[in-house]
């Protein structure tokens, strides 16, 4: 019954997912195959500012080069001219075709013998593989050239999504589930495990990593960026261990952001909503006389709280932020990077906590108060084409307190990574490094509700990792194995390896797998806290009381992973993975016998931290990009997951089995622009969450080439809606996310 149960579900899906996608897929069929002359004709040299994707020389025929030709539709091949109904985009995009068609027939007009050295190829440049990523590998590299599930953010994505954090952006990457709990707060993660402290995901910023020691996870509330500065931001689904460590379990978000060059000038921006009360944003960007590229920026937001069925909700949100960045090149072969931020706000929320009896709950409505800041200093050698070596440090400290509760924490961080790529012969490219990260906390207790024992602590972690991409066929198969090695206080030794096999084909498709091997490392609360739950009313008042477990191990991942990606025409591509997780010694707890302390007095049920959770997860995910004109452009992906856990405190079932996103943009006349939005999200059954379908709307106006005007709505189907649920570990209450609307004014000269 119950595989009858999981096959009907699965087919309703594929049923969504194809009405979904059908006018892409549609569109695909409508277009002609690849047409190759002179199939025996060796292959073109390696372009090398495309980390080995082969080069593809338009229209010269002569002296054994590559000739490209666009395809044409079905519908053209047999006519001397498109269609009269055709718009004049296609016109345009015929005349260009014919254009080319012309230059193979000039290629008559040599020796005939010369025609065998012509390789009339389609799209061989498939620019959708030629997106540069660097998260895979540690390195430049594409797309098209990296045996893992990479996605990529860009700059004009998130403007265009209406989008105004990074949690809101990274909606629009498939795998990635991103649930609002308040106004402030998030729950994110990769390929399941979601929740607020949601623990196996790696955050970075510039390569700093800005997950906390504390729980192992992400505070989203203070990762905050002028999103105008942000080049692109690389999601990697699946294990990143062997390159970059620790809790990069089911996956890596990697944000980048533009260099000093690429922000010369001024820019500022405004505006104000219904829930985004107003925000301000400047930021200028200058040369030195020496050549030194700089910028500063500061930006500030207020956003209003979100909503409570029958009740008000006190979760607005207020932050002031501030950075610098500058890049200076001594030579043509060395760069210098220095670059830091800080901010202060507050957050507001709701919470019930725990109290002794005989009043076993009571009700707080609080500011957490929030700052921090950082620098990273980063220093990179070119030793050559195939050689190169970086040094990197930064220091982060990071304040967060609760004044009415009375817990607080003070966090410094250091870190020191290094690490050398060089070519050994000609077919292995080898990555090495390592790295060193202290970090230390002071910690404030709250009475009768969170204590660590000790306030202080001071944990190092050291690390190595070597990686070889071995060349196999050149320019078409390659075989990638590397490890990282990890030493830290709470655990003695981790192996992290991984072996990946990609096959390219042809420029314009590639087929990847991999078995990984990654571990999540224990954290504070892990080992030293005691924590106070909500009294349970079916247990006569007994408080439930968390206990970390100084011998708790890392958890375990084996992962399995295949996918393929193909740009098979210059308007479409598409991309496929898929995976299988194993969990072993997962975080789980299991209930001692009940106590009472008379010096309380009150009833506790110890909940102890162990290592006996297990389980497993597999899924895909699908994604497409459809280009049906110059001014309209498709982007769909569909994410299917399925969680089967054992034990509690595992977040099983806390992360939407089925998730769908649309998006369609237009670039209409008079310097408009348009895009609406479509997604559904799955009922989270753990958290008691329906399912929801919302829908955003961006219009944009551009009278100059230095003014933009936009209007946002977001989401527009219902009134409110809650993505996730109140937090029973810090007794949080959740929000639902409220339909809103606003609009902003941003100057650039």
């Amino acid at each position: 019954m119950e595989a009858c149960t999981y096959m009907l579900l699965n087919g309703r899906i594929l049923a969504l997912a194809t009405i979904v996608l059908a006018p892409v897929v549609l569109g695909f069929a409508n277009l002609d195959t690849q047409v190759v002359f002179a199939q025996d004709f060796p292959q073109g040299p390696v372009d090398g500012n495309i980390a080995g994707q082969r080069s593809s020389p338009v229209a010269d025929a002569v002296g054994g080069k590559l000739v490209d030709v666009d395809v044409l539709s079905r519908d053209t091949v047999g006519d001397s001219k498109p269609d009269e109904t055709e718009d004049e985009d296609f016109d345009e995009d015929f005349d260009e075709d014919e254009d080319e068609l012309d230059s193979l027939l000039d290629i008559a007009d040599n020796d005939v013998g010369e025609l065998a050295n012509v390789n009339v190829r389609r799209n061989a440049a498939a620019p959708a593989l030629q997106t540069e990523v660097t998260s895979v590998s540690r390195q430049k590299s594409t797309v098209g050239r990296s045996p893992a599930a990479i996605f990529v953010i860009s700059s004009d994505m998130i403007r265009r999504s209406g989008a105004r954090s990074v949690p809101d952006a990274l909606r629009m990457a498939p795998g990635v589930e991103v649930a609002r709990i308040d106004s402030s707060k998030w729950a994110v993660s990769i390929r399941g495990s979601n929740g607020r402290f949601a623990n196996k995901l790696l955050v970075q910023i510039d390569g700093r990593t800005v997950y906390t020691p504390l729980f192992g996870g992400t505070f989203w509330d203070v990762q905050d960026l002028l999103l105008e500065d942000i080049e692109r931001i690389e999601v990697s689904r699946g294990p990143g261990a062997s390159v970059w460590g620790a809790n990069a379990v089911n996956g890596v978000i990697n944000i980048i952001t533009k260099s000093a060059s690429e922000t010369l000038g001024t820019y500022v921006e405004a505006g104000a909503g219904t829930e985004d009360r107003g925000f301000v944003g400047a930021r200028h960007g200058w040369q030195t006389e020496s050549g030194v590229d700089m910028r500063v920026f500061g930006k500030w937001f207020d956003r209003d709280n979100g909503y409570v069925p029958g009740g008000a909700a006190h979760d607005e949100w207020e932050v002031s932020r501030g950075g610098f960045r500058a890049d200076w090149k001594p030579d043509r072969d060395s760069t210098l990077t220095f670059q830091g931020d800080v901010y202060d706000g507050a957050t507001g929320r709701e919470n019930n906590y725990p109290a002794p009896p005989p009043i076993f709950s009571e009700n707080f409505i609080e500011d957490a108060d929030l700052a921090g800041w950082n620098t990273l200093l980063r220093y990179t050698q070119a030793n050559g084409p195939d050689s190169e070596w970086s040094l990197q440090g930064y220091y982060d400290r990071t304040e967060r307190g609760y004044p009415e509760k009375g817990f607080r924490e003070d966090r410094d961080t250091v870190d020191v990574d290094f690490q050398h790529r060089f070519r050994w012969h000609d077919n292995h490219a080898v990555i090495w490094g390592a790295s060193y990260r202290n970090t230390r906390d002071k910690l404030q207790n709250a009475p009768f509700f969170i204590t660590f024992t000790p306030e202080r602590r001071a944990d190092d972690l050291f690390s190595y990792f070597v990686q070889d991409e071995i060349t196999l066929l050149d320019d078409e198969l390659f075989l990638t194995a590397g490890a990282k090695f990890i030493h830290s206080d709470y655990t003695p030794f981790e192996f992290q390896p991984t072996v990946r096999l990609l096959w390219t084909p042809n420029e314009s498709q590639s087929i990847w797998c991999s078995y990984s091997r990654a571990v999540r490392l224990p954290t504070r609360v892990g080992d030293d806290v005691q924590l106070i739950l909500q009294p349970r009313a079916d247990l006569g008042g007994v408080f439930p009381i968390f206990t970390g477990n100084h011998d708790f191990v890392a958890e375990d991942l084996d992962a399995w992973e295949i996918g393929m990606r193909s740009q098979p025409t210059r308007r479409f591509s598409w991309d496929i993975s898929a995976f299988y997780f194993d969990y072993d010694d997962l975080q789980s707890v299991q209930p001692g016998t009940p106590y009472f302390d008379p010096t309380i007095p009150a009833g506790f049920l110890p909940l102890n931290l162990s290592n006996d959770g297990e389980g497993r997860s597999y899924g895909f995910e699908l994604t497409t990009n459809y280009e049906l004109r110059e001014w309209w452009r498709l982007y769909g992906c569909y994410s299917n997951l399925r969680e089967e856990f054992n034990g509690d405190g595992t977040n099983a079932d806390s992360s939407p089995n089925n998730q769908v996103y649309l998006q369609s943009s237009w670039d209409l006349e008079h310097n408009l622009s348009l895009d609406l939005i479509w997604r559904y999200v799955d009922n989270l059954p753990a958290r008691q969450v329906p399912s929801y379908n919302t829908a955003d709307a961006r219009l944009g106006w551009t009278p100059s080439r230095n003014l933009e005007i936009a209007l946002v709505g977001r989401n527009l189907l219902d009134p409110n809606h809650p993505e996730f649920a109140s937090d029973s570990f810090t007794s949080n209450i959740a929000t639902n996310v409220e339909r809103e609307f606003y609009g902003m004014i941003s100057l650039r000269y």
